[in-house]
């Protein structure tokens, strides 16, 4: 299971969305409600920014542009939010989960970009995730962690590494430019 801070911090942007944001669907609500509501679907879930061929759910809010609600399993896609209801309830499998939101939002790039720190960085015992330390969280520290891993990869000759973490790089960039 995942560690109980990234848990937490999901659990948080969930109800983070639902006080601030107008759902097309009334069922999209239910589907959120019951992802925050166990650590079990939540430690399953992890917000993304495009489709996968992996299991994934769409959500938008009421001024995007996209379908209300959209869930895909196995290149099988419904729009039903009660079926979807249902299957997520049953199936505890890992989901992506893509928010189209009508205005860029920054806490979900940040959920997004601790997902991805989390994933690379949660072996390594050198690397704190505790909400308790601030220079931890700094987007520079985390930076100078990944051009550091960036640079070992490359010594090292790992191309999985190295595309790993200037897949990262890139997103802290890309934030960066939209602060």
């Amino acid at each position: 299971m995942e560690h109980t801070w990234l848990i937490y911090e999901k659990q948080r942007f969930i109800e983070y969305i639902l006080y601030q944001y107008e759902f097309k669907n009334a069922e999209s609500v239910w589907i959120l409600n019951l992802i925050k509501s166990n650590p079990k679907y939540l430690s399953n879930i992890s917000f993304a920014k495009e489709m996968t061929d992996d299991r994934f759910l769409s959500i938008s809010t009421k001024q995007s542009n996209q379908l209300s609600l959209m869930y895909c399993k196995e290149k099988f896609c419904i729009d039903d939010g009660r079926q979807i209801f249902h299957d997520i309830r049953l199936d505890q499998s890992h989901l992506n989960v893509i928010l189209y939101l009508n205005q860029r939002d920054d806490r979900l790039n940040r959920i997004m970009l601790l997902q991805m720190l989390f994933d690379q960085f949660s072996d390594n015992e050198n690397v704190n995730f505790s909400k308790d330390n601030p220079k931890e969280y700094s987007i520079y520290h985390w930076e100078q962690l990944i051009r550091n891993e960036i640079d070992r990869a490359l010594d090292n000759n790992d191309q999985e590494t190295f595309l790993e973490m200037t897949k990262i790089l890139q997103f802290i960039n890309e934030l960066e430019e939209n602060w």
